[in-house]
């Protein structure tokens, strides 16, 4: 009798080495890195000759904003056009790390793994994100901010806010972890034909996990500042 089939599948990041021997940088960190010089060469390049009648990459650069500044406006009105630079680079972040992740080599070579299947990748953007809707809601209208907090709402409304973050971090990992065990299982399994299928699948999962992140925190930016839009609006009326 054949011995069964053996399938190791890492859920842990690994560390490739240590920064002056205290910080760790895992594989999952490092794929990040790759993916922030990425954006930050396309940003760069895209915009280094601009023209009134955009080419080229600069084409490319405004279509990806027009694109998401005309969703940002759907959820948020016109307050989505500040909170683009965050949503759009989160986006794009979340979207250039999920679809790297499923390049040939990432998974079997152990220093390049997709970003987002390291819980604490997500968590940090999801604490961005938490952090980011406190201080526009503070700047938004302070007084609503503070009162929202107090007595007798106050633990449904500090239980909400912590919960937002927990979701948005467990969902993307969860996720993107999902997709990472199966295609590692099915490489292993079945090397050539059916993980072809699965890694296809898991481009659309990318573009919809990095589309649910995006349009969740704006959600959030505009719930946030709501009450602030509304003030402001009858004080404008006012005079």
């Amino acid at each position: 009798m054949s011995a069964a089939l053996e399938i190791h599948v890492p859920i842990q990041p690994e560390v490739l080495f240590t920064i002056a021997g205290v910080i760790p940088v895992t594989n999952t960190l490092f794929t990040s890195w790759i993916v922030i010089v990425v954006l930050i060469a396309f940003a760069l390049i895209s915009t280094r000759k601009m023209q009134a009648v955009p080419a080229g990459l600069q084409n490319v650069a405004e279509t990806i904003v027009e694109v998401l500044l005309a969703l940002g406006e759907q959820v948020a009105g016109p307050r989505a056009r500040s909170f683009l630079p965050l949503v759009a680079t989160l986006f794009l972040y979340i979207l250039f790390s999920n679809w790297i992740g499923i390049l040939p080599g990432f998974g079997s070579i152990p220093a390049l793994r997709s970003s987002n299947s390291d819980l604490s990748i997500t968590a940090a953007m999801a604490l961005t994100v938490f952090v980011w809707v406190q201080v526009v809601g503070f700047r938004a209208d302070p007084k609503t901010y503070f009162i929202k907090f107090l007595w007798p709402g106050m633990l449904i409304e500090i239980v909400t806010e912590l919960a937002r973050p927990v979701s948005l971090a467990f969902r993307l990992w969860g996720n993107i972890i999902a997709g990472f065990i199966l295609v590692e299982v099915m490489l292993q399994i079945a090397p050539v034909l059916v993980p072809a299928a699965f890694l296809a699948l898991e481009l659309g999962v990318g573009a919809i996990q990095a589309l649910i992140f995006a349009v969740l925190t704006l959600a959030f930016l505009s719930m946030a500042t709501a009450h602030g839009g509304e003030s402001h609006a009858e004080a404008a009326h006012a005079h």
